[in-house]
């Protein structure tokens, strides 16, 4: 999965290396790095430097996932068959969903979700952006954010976006969501950002994009393209549970700010349904 999520932006010797290893799980895991150079014909120097590439300590880590059992990975993202009984497929989706789930929560770690909470809850002002689909997870986050005593920001049009996010400064905090992380609105908002010294959470699913080169943090959704499914599709629930757990964790850290705001919008509501 982790191999998956930094792909998009490998160069062609580390993608060899990448297929040599998911290839060959089980026999790499037993391999010095001296082995793993000549088999694959790739120096050991590359080899170091893309253990660390991919979030590990050295390579001697990335020896120690390549030698977890890899059962899992037969059942992740089962391909749906058009002969398939309708609550069969509608099983391997809801599977699906919940295999991608699981995915991006493996893929967190107590740092990431720490400094995110710590931009988060410190920020005077919250800006949500994403474009297309992406825009999807910004408006939920946007909803969820505004029981929360921070100031949230939110726009669909990018025009409005960039207008906003002119707005923000160093002590407030932009979150921005892209599938690839190589839509050129996007990077240009998280260009703006950096340029203005506004901390930037990113959401993504590729983690070597060049969106996550101009991140603060980078929060990682897993997922994996289907015959009759993109993987955007899968990204975007799990992009929003991500969303949902910052939101979660910054409610839990501001809880007598967030009761009280919760109250009142509850009352609020209220009104309506009477």
């Amino acid at each position: 999965m982790r191999l998956q999520a930094y792909q998009a932006n490998l160069s062609d010797t580390e993608q060899r290396l990448a297929d040599y290893l998911s290839a060959h799980q089980s026999e790499a895991s037993h391999l010095t790095i001296s082995a793993l150079s000549k088999a694959t014909h790739i120096s050991t120097a590359t080899i170091s430097r893309f253990a660390k590439n991919l979030g590990f300590q050295n390579f001697q880590a990335l020896k120690m996932a390549l030698a977890q059992p890899d059962s899992q990975a037969s059942t992740l993202f089962v391909e749906i068959s058009p002969h398939d009984s309708l609550t069969k497929m509608a099983s391997k989706i809801f599977h699906s969903n919940i295999d991608a789930l699981e995915a991006t929560n493996a893929a967190l770690t107590e740092d990431q979700l720490e400094q995110a909470t710590d931009l988060i809850t410190n920020a005077e002002h919250v800006g949500l952006y994403g474009l297309g689909a992406s825009n999807i997870v910004a408006l939920d986050g946007y909803h969820k954010f505004l029981r929360t005593p921070i100031d949230v920001l939110y726009a669909q049009d990018y025009h409005m976006q960039l207008m906003t996010l002119t707005r923000l400064g160093p002590n407030d905090v932009a979150i921005i969501v892209s599938h690839s992380g190589e839509n050129h609105d996007a990077i240009a908002l998280a260009q703006l950002a950096c340029d203005r010294g506004v901390p930037v959470i990113v959401i993504t699913s590729s983690a070597n994009a060049t969106l996550t080169k101009l991140a603060d943090v980078t929060l990682l959704s897993i997922a994996e393209e289907s015959q009759y499914r993109t993987e955007a599709l899968h990204a975007l629930i799990a992009q929003m549970s991500l969303m949902d757990a910052l939101f979660m964790l910054t409610a839990i850290k501001t809880d007598s700010q967030t009761a009280a705001v919760f109250r009142d919008i509850r009352q609020e509501i209220q009104k309506t349904r009477e």
